[in-house]
């Protein structure tokens, strides 16, 4: 596999890491000192930094663990328009992304009533915007070194001062 294929890669193995809430995977993805930043924005405004920096490893763990799903909620993060840029053992990348909620409908004890639809549930889309990162190659693999998650709407997190 070459440069162009592994950095999207990358960011497909960042999504699946949010989606199991596997704070070691995500962790794993990120230089030793990587950076995962947070902003949100109104309308066509510019981006806002929130107060939500996270740095290093064990803060990604950490970070994972604080936003435990309850259970039958899930989270499925879709990518798109990969736009990548390498010069050397550096590269950026950015893409599109779309989040959808899920909310299983808890199973009856005895089972699901004949006639019941196939998917017990409800989806609802919840997140729209960019993901802008840096990566370096390290040791063989390309790391996130910053990894900024964009939000294309505003968020309801305190503004950093």
């Amino acid at each position: 596999m070459n440069d162009r294929q592994e950095i999207p890669e990358v960011l497909a193995r960042y999504v699946q890491a949010l989606e199991e809430r596997d704070g070691d995977a995500l962790a794993a993805l990120f230089a030793p000192d990587g950076e995962f930043q947070v902003f949100s924005r109104y309308g066509r405004e510019e981006y806002v930094a929130l107060d939500a920096d996270v740095v290093g490893h064990d803060a990604l763990r950490a970070m994972m663990k604080s936003g435990a799903l309850p259970p039958g909620r899930g989270m499925h993060y879709l990518t798109t328009d990969h736009i990548v840029a390498i010069t050397g053992d550096a590269a950026t990348l950015r893409a599109q992304f779309v989040v959808v909620e899920s909310n299983a409908s808890p199973r009856p004890e005895n089972g699901w009533p004949a006639g019941a639809d196939l998917m017990q549930g409800k989806l609802a889309l919840i997140m729209i915007g960019y993901y802008e990162s840096c990566l370096r190659k390290i040791g063989g693999s390309w790391l996130f070194t910053r990894h900024q998650v964009k939000h294309s709407l505003p968020m309801a997190i305190p503004v950093k001062s």
